[in-house]
């Protein structure tokens, strides 16, 4: 804990959005009560849980907004709403390092945004382990920070930077977007401001236990993106994202080949077919 005044220190803000995420919310909302940075405040934004989330985000001392929309529009609301100098956007199944915030607050003073290295958070069963091998290439082979082609997204922000990005974001897109939200943003982040870096060891990801609910997952998300695609906005950004990149074929071992090919082709057929 830092030994200062806390009134002259930044304020960060830790929004979440959720739905129906009570498995995976308590273990990130307990990794930010342990946080040793003494100023945070948590937002989760909900749309309509039909389980625990809710409940759990109160007994954490986290502010709940309720909000209708759909994934990018509760990103927004979050921002919106907080009171943080930084925003760190969380995912529920996100488990921060105990140390992460300090850090990147520490780090973030050069720069305007934050890449989070991603790891798997104890990882069991086979898909699990395999995910945690494909987190650990993706951050092994960057080639370039550019949205257009890297599949990293930053997660901690200066708040000026991501309320100027949202203002790019055409707004009837906030009840549309759930697949690629978090990719739009950093899309016009990245117009912005060029001044990025990644900060190490940042945070582990809950991977899917099974290779039916990872599969699951790609479909809901592929079935989503056609909302997005129809509507004609960011087709640059997207046209590739399904592709295995060459680099990352050759660093792959064949078990993740083919479960790399099994995501691509599960968003395919929720793309065309769901």
């Amino acid at each position: 804990m830092f030994k200062v005044n806390e009134n002259k220190i930044p304020m960060v803000s830790v929004t979440i959005p959720t739905y129906n995420e009570e498995n995976s919310l308590p273990f990130a909302l307990e990794a930010v009560k342990n946080q040793n940075y003494p100023k945070l405040e948590v937002i989760v934004i909900d749309s309509n849980s039909k389980d625990n989330t809710k409940k759990i985000a109160s007994q954490f001392g986290a502010k709940v907004i309720n909000y209708d929309g759909k994934l990018l529009g509760a990103r927004y609301i979050g921002v919106k709403e907080s009171k943080g100098d930084y925003i760190l956007l969380l995912d529920a199944d996100q488990v921060l390092k105990k140390d992460s915030i300090q850090r990147a607050v520490n780090k973030i003073v050069g720069y305007d945004m934050l890449i989070f290295e991603e790891d798997s958070y104890k990882p069991l069963t086979f898909i699990q382990k395999k995910l945690s091998e494909e987190r650990r290439i993706a951050h092994n082979e960057i080639n370039s920070l550019d949205p257009l082609v890297s599949g990293l997204l930053p997660r901690f922000f200066k708040k000026n930077l991501l309320m100027s990005a949202f203002e790019k974001i055409p707004k009837n897109l906030y009840e549309i977007v759930v697949s690629g939200d978090h990719a739009i943003i950093y899309f016009e982040a990245y117009k912005i401001s060029k001044k990025i870096d990644i900060l190490n060891d940042a945070v582990s990801h809950i991977e899917p236990e099974s290779l039916k609910e990872l599969l699951t997952h790609f479909y809901r998300f592929g079935k989503s993106s056609k909302n997005l695609a129809k509507t004609g906005y960011y087709n640059e950004l997207f046209k590739n994202k399904t592709n295995i990149k060459k680099n990352t074929i050759k660093a792959l071992k064949n078990e993740n080949l083919i479960i790399a090919f099994l995501q691509t082709l599960f968003y395919r057929i929720g793309y065309n077919f769901g």
